[in-house]
């Protein structure tokens, strides 16, 4: 590719990869040709004085690479002066750098603004400002009927495209004169080796020549991951997805901890002898305590529950229990309390007994029809 956004290789019919003799010579003899002394063509003085100009670029190595390397990003409408430019730099003044084209969208209920903006940011500012950005988006962008789709399309573009590889290195490019310019070598030759990273082989050469020239050792500048700016700009949508699962877990608390709120039943705490089928002994076993109980009312449909298989009902909220009762699957039983880890359910049966089973074995509803006289239900 051929680099020479002001012409001035062409002024001289050579080509960027001419050497310094063939400059020299080239300018000699098109000088002679073009002075105002011999040549009286009307346009030979600004001939000539565009010859000069040229040749006073390539004829030193230091301005020619500067020149070089301003070619590969700029042309002939935006070129910047030398003697005028400065670094585009971010708060932190970092030399490590990129470029982001940002969305932003401001809805006002009666009208909206919408801009799009390019961003210089150090490694460490990024995540920073993408945040900022995507939470003013997400909170003021929707507040307009034509802003609520623009700020989708904004939310999107940021998210995906807001990097700009072509803008980073153009800075980065821009960098490497500017910062040299002002003595700052060091930062000079970071821009550099970050510029590498978005070179082609032929914009490599002119790149690599420079950081040899400057003969300055530097650390590597840090490594950018894109996947942690994305992620910077997910803060609001993932705050909603924590307030939906905190949403969603508090319902289930309170569906389970349902029968004990607004007075309907209360935690009670007492010990109560078991039969341990050892030689007859009876013992106060503090297991079976802080049963949460539910009233029991046998008109009410609601805590009718059916077995789901086959099941052993206990004594007591364990299988270290002796057995009370064996009851078939689909038996209608009604319940009346649980464990505090909800592993154990209470149970009524149809002879007016408690005791205790899986709640996994328990499913809602009526199974098998509820015999005549049963403690279970009553209309």
């Amino acid at each position: 590719m051929q680099y020479d956004a002001l012409g001035y290789y062409q002024l001289l019919g050579l080509s960027p990869q001419a050497g310094d003799e063939q400059i020299k010579q080239a300018y000699r003899d098109l000088a002679k040709f073009w002075h105002p002394d011999h040549n009286k063509d009307e346009q030979a003085l600004e001939k000539f004085q565009k010859l000069s100009v040229a040749y006073d670029v390539l004829k030193e190595t230091d301005s020619r690479l500067r020149y070089d390397l301003l070619s590969m990003v700029y042309g002939a409408s935006d070129y910047p002066e030398y003697e005028n430019i400065i670094p585009f730099q971010d708060r932190e003044k970092d030399a490590n750098v990129r470029a982001f084209i940002l969305d932003e969208v401001r809805g006002k209920i009666w009208k909206y603004t919408q801009k799009r903006t390019r961003k210089i940011l150090s490694l460490s500012n990024a995540p920073k400002v993408l945040a900022k950005v995507a939470i003013q988006n997400w909170l003021l962008g929707w507040w307009h009927p034509q802003a609520f789709i623009k700020n989708i399309k904004a939310l999107h573009h940021n998210y995906q495209k807001s990097f700009s590889t072509m803008e980073s290195f153009r800075v980065l490019i821009h960098n490497i004169v500017a910062y040299e310019k002002q003595g700052e070598t060091t930062l000079s030759v970071i821009s550099a080796i970050a510029a590498l990273n978005f070179a082609d082989e032929s914009e490599k050469f002119y790149i690599e020549r420079f950081i040899a020239s400057a003969n300055v050792r530097v650390t590597r500048p840090q490594v950018w991951h894109m996947i942690s700016l994305k992620v910077a700009q997910l803060i609001i949508p993932a705050l909603v997805f924590v307030a939906m699962a905190i949403g969603w877990g508090g319902r289930f608390l309170f569906e389970k901890q349902l029968p004990n709120w607004w007075g309907s039943s209360k935690e009670i705490t007492y010990y109560q002898e078991v039969n341990t089928g050892y030689q007859s002994q009876t013992v106060d076993d503090v297991v079976v305590g802080k049963i949460h109980n539910i009233p029991v009312n046998k008109s009410d449909l609601s805590r009718l529950y059916h077995l789901q298989r086959d099941v052993s009902v206990m004594y007591g909220p364990s299988d270290e229990f002796d057995v009370l009762k064996q009851l078939p699957a689909d038996t209608t039983v009604r319940l009346t309390g649980y464990s505090p880890d909800n592993v154990w359910a209470r149970i009524l049966i149809d002879n007016g007994e408690m005791g205790f089973v899986r709640m996994n074995v328990l499913i809602k509803g009526i199974g098998k029809e509820i015999p005549f006289g049963s403690s279970v239900y009553e209309k």
